[in-house]
Parts: structure tokens; sequence; C-alpha cells
């Protein structure tokens, strides 16, 4: 799903308007009655509902949805935050017919004439996606006063007083909204951490815009859908056997961290390569034969940590760094391993430490490499950034300058490519953010890679999965209760849900 910036949400409304075709009242009518219905689902205990109007085409779907509550006999009252100001056409229809439908719509000109009733749902419709400037005065007050409430918040499309994209110099105030529901398409300022608590739960609604504007238009911003993941997961054939499917090596591990070549190699393990060999320092042979007896094990010719690859032969793709430690004979290491190696890889923790530090080795990075930084390591990588869009510029210019993909971790994995694009994941939940979880994202990316998948498709389809293995264990255990292993373990099942999605649309 394509993500489109903010000026461009009006062309694509009047190409829909002039090729369906449909006039613009029937596209707000369209929205506002889909809208309708799922706040029936979200707030199916509450029967109040108090919608905020101000003049343009935001509030002309709050009028819609006021009118089309009133028809099914509920409670509703629209505060109209802007008496006797020129409204847009379609609004200003849509007031009309509320009123003549026996709504009740009162005027707010002092905040003190905004008292919501007990209990309700409050409606945010004052701004749409297209604001531009900060929202203070009188308007920036009823916002907070709205924020100050104990009242459940929905938006319609955008929290009012939110921009669609930069945030970083808006300092006035915003709508803290519980749940937005969004017309086509997320706006990309909800994709980042920094607007999490202004846009709450995220709900996406097709209204229905024209495919063919959606389709020719291009963007450099997308968001993964499960059919658009699983499209390009690669099916073995009937003769497919352990030689056809790849070889993974994964390089991790210390005796401080042993955990993180279990993890990884479980990840690898699920998904889907041939074989997997895990090369490991000495000392923690026998636990890899006892925790993955599924793995081979190449002891590194150091007891304490990794110091250097010998042979490579046979090999598709390496995943480097989940618990590798810093110290300088593992970045000496590194530094072997990479002016030897110049296929697929991907590579992860102390690997991305070790480069920060060094940072000649990005030099020497094969072309189309995997980095999965979370945001601490990426800042050590390419700079602090002044916000949440100034570090996504930051990671698609670091993705270009050096030819690699880079996995930005976070509520929404982005993926950042070469070309420019970044893509958002929609899997995943907080139980996940927990020590471990990297490491077995790093052993799926390595076995996607190792099995025949291209870095792109790898990054895509492991990053979902990821989300998606963890969203099925906080079912089952709750979000608290969710383990990095338990991730791991949940693996199955997303591939075998994929995989099915992958036969239905083909």
């Amino acid at each position: 799903m394509k993500i489109f910036k903010i000026s461009e949400v009006s062309e694509l409304d009047k190409y829909t308007i002039d090729n369906e075709p449909v006039t613009s009242l029937d596209l707000m009518e369209r929205a506002a009655s889909l809208l309708t219905r799922k706040l029936l689902i979200f707030f199916s205990n509450s029967h109040i509902f108090n919608i905020l109007a101000g003049t343009g085409n935001n509030a002309g779907d709050g009028y819609a949805v006021a009118r089309l509550l009133n028809e099914m006999e509920l409670t509703v009252k629209v505060f109209d935050l802007c008496p006797g100001k020129q409204l847009s056409p379609d609004c200003a229809v849509n007031r009309e017919l509320f009123i003549l439908d026996g709504g009740t719509c009162i005027e707010v000109e002092k905040v003190e004439d905004f008292a919501p009733d007990e209990g309700c749902v409050i409606i945010d419709a004052i701004f749409g996606a297209g604001l531009n400037r900060p929202v203070t005065g009188f308007l920036g007050d009823i916002i907070r006063k709205v924020n100050e409430l104990p009242h459940r918040v929905a938006a319609i499309d955008i929290p009012s007083g939110l921009f669609g994209e930069d945030n970083g110099k808006n300092d006035g105030a915003i709508v803290e909204a519980d749940c937005t529901f969004t017309f086509q398409f997320p706006k990309l300022a909800f994709m980042f951490p920094e607007n999490g608590k202004y846009v709450g739960r995220v709900e996406v609604l097709d209204i229905r815009l024209h495919p063919d504007i959606l389709r020719e238009r291009e963007s450099p911003w997308y968001y993964l859908t499960e059919e658009a993941v699983a499209s390009r997961l690669l099916v073995p054939g009937k003769f497919s056997h352990k030689g056809t499917l790849g070889n993974t090596l994964l390089i991790a591990g210390s005796p401080e961290m042993p955990g993180a070549a279990v993890l990884a190699a479980k990840g690898a393990i699920r998904s889907g390569t041939g074989l997997l060999t895990v090369h490991v320092p000495r000392s923690l042979k026998q636990m890899i034969h006892l925790v993955v007896p599924e793995a081979l094990v190449e002891v590194d010719q150091s007891d304490y940590c990794f110091s250097m690859v010998e042979d490579l032969c046979g090999v598709q793709a390496i995943g480097v760094g989940p618990g590798l430690g810093v110290a300088p004979v593992v970045g000496l290491g590194l530094r072997q391993l990479l002016k030897k190696w110049k296929g697929k890889m991907v590579l992860d923790a102390d690997a991305l430490n070790l480069i920060a530090a060094n940072a000649d080795l990005l030099e020497l990075l094969p072309r189309g490499a995997i980095l999965t930084p979370h945001p601490r390591e990426f800042e050590r990588l390419a700079g602090k950034s002044e916000n949440d869009f100034d570090r996504l510029n930051k990671l698609s210019t670091f993705a270009g300058l050096h030819q690699v993909y880079v996995v930005l971790k976070g509520a929404h994995t982005v993926i950042a490519s070469p070309e420019g694009n970044c893509y958002f994941n929609m899997t995943g939940n907080p139980g996940m953010a927990k020590g471990g979880a990297g490491d077995v994202l790093t052993g799926i990316i390595a076995a996607l890679l190792a099995s025949g998948h291209e870095p792109l498709d790898a990054a895509m389809i492991g990053v979902y999965a990821h989300g998606k293995a963890g969203d099925l264990a906080a079912e089952e255990q709750g979000m608290r209760g969710v383990r990095a292993g338990d991730i791991a373990d949940k693996l199955g099942l997303v591939w075998k849900k994929m995989e099915t999605c992958n036969n239905i649309a083909k």
C-alpha cells in the first residue's frame, strides 16, 4: 500500500471524482458511511457521540457522520467551533442536512461553552490532513481541553493539529486520540514514534479512490500488507532438497551472550534454510549442539570470541553480529570477513557497533547488504537526528550512499532501499521489545537470503513474519509474557498462513 504526500490527496480525490465519476459530496458520504459503521464497531457500548467541527471538509465528514448517527436514533450533537465563519461547500451542505434532520448543533464561542456529555465519545473533526500551521489561540485551547478530559477520542482521518509528514517545528496543540480512522492510506506521520500519543490505534478505511491513480502515482513510501509480502515468498518446489534451499552461515555469540547465537539459529531454522551452520567460539560448541540440534556447528579458533572464518565455500548467505562483543580481535575478524565475502549478508548488533567505530568498514560492505539497527545503533552509524522525519531522511540517504538496505527496528519497522524507497511494517507489538528479539530477526532474514530471496524481498518478508510471529505469541500469552524464543517458535504458523495466502492469490 502506497503512502502519499498530504499535498497529493486532493489530486487523488479529484481524479476519482472526474473519472469514476462521482460527486465530491457522494465521495464524502461514502467515507462517512464507512466511518460510521467502524465507529459503532469500535465503540459498541457507547450511544452518545459529541463531534467537534471546524470549517473544512474534515468537518464536513463530521457533520455527515453526525447525521447518520442521528438517523439511527443515537444521541449525537455537534459542537460548531467556528460559528459564522465560511465553510467549505461540502461542509456547508452536510451541516445544513444534519440540522434539517433535527440534529443538535451547539455554537461554541468560548472554551467554557464546550461541555461534552458525560461518558460520550468525542469525535475530532476540527482540522483535516491539509493543515500547514500550528494550532494556537481559541482552537488550541479547545484541543488542550479535550486532551485533559477522561473521554475516549476518535479522530477523523488525522488528529487535529498534526501535520501529515514533518512535525519537527510543530509547537501547536494536537489532539491526543485513542484511535484514528484514516482514509485510503495511513499518513506518514503515523509511522513515527514521536506521534504515537496523538494517533493511537490506526484503522485504514478503504473509501475506494480510483485504482488507476493509486496505481500510476509514484510514492517513495509504502505500508506493507500481508498480500504484498506473501506474493514475494518463494515456495519450495516438489523436488527441492536441503542442497537447493541454501546454506546459511550465522556468526554469533560469545560466553557473555551465548543466547544470541541460539536465538538467531532458531530464527533461521524456522525460516526455510536447507542447511544452517553456526560459527561460535569453541566454548559454545556443546551448547549449540544441545539446544539447536538441527544446526551444524563450526568453531572459531578462539575459545572466547569470533576472530576469523577460514572457509566460506558452499555458503549462500551470512548473518553476523548477534552477541559478538566489540573486542579488537572481533573487529579484525569482521574486517577479514568483509574483505573476503561479497555475497548476500545481514549485519546486526555488534557488527554494526564495530562498523560505527570503524567507519572505513562501510566501504567493505557487499552491495545489497542488509543492516538491521535499532534507533540508537543507527544513530551511531549516521549521526543524531532532530526528529523522526529527519531520521527517515537520513535513513534513505544512508541506504543510497552505501548501496545497502537498512532495517530500522521499531513499532513500525522501516526498510530503506538504495533506490530511496521506504517500506513500513504493519505487524508486531510492544511485547516484542525484549532482549533477543532482534537476534531472531537476523536469523530469519539470513535464512531467506540463503533460500533464494533477493535482499529487499528477504527484508520485507522477514520483518513482516517476525512481527506476525510476535503477534501470535502475544495473543496466546499476553504481551508481557512474550519472550524472544516464543517469536521463533511461532514462525511455522506464520509461514503456513503466508503460503496459503500466496496460493490463493495465484
